[in-house]
């Protein structure tokens, strides 16, 4: 369950990645935004299809991982 403060990592359409910050939580968790390494916040939704979080907007945009508590 997404939670706000918790780290994730940005998974970008082609393999890069970037560490990001969950600052809001929305939607009965099913919508988030991070805050990306550059300081952007991006959007993300829950996936009924693949159960992963999206970002909203444009089709192969990037997903979002939740990482766990270290």
């Amino acid at each position: 369950m997404p939670r706000v403060g918790a780290k994730a990592r940005i998974a970008h359409f082609g393999g890069g990645f970037q560490d990001a910050l969950i600052v809001a939580v929305r939607d009965g968790g099913r919508r988030v935004l991070a805050r990306d390494e550059a300081g952007e916040v991006l959007e993300f939704a829950l996936s009924p299809a693949t159960a992963r979080f999206m970002a909203t907007g444009p089709a192969h945009g990037p997903r979002l991982e939740l990482l766990g508590d270290s």
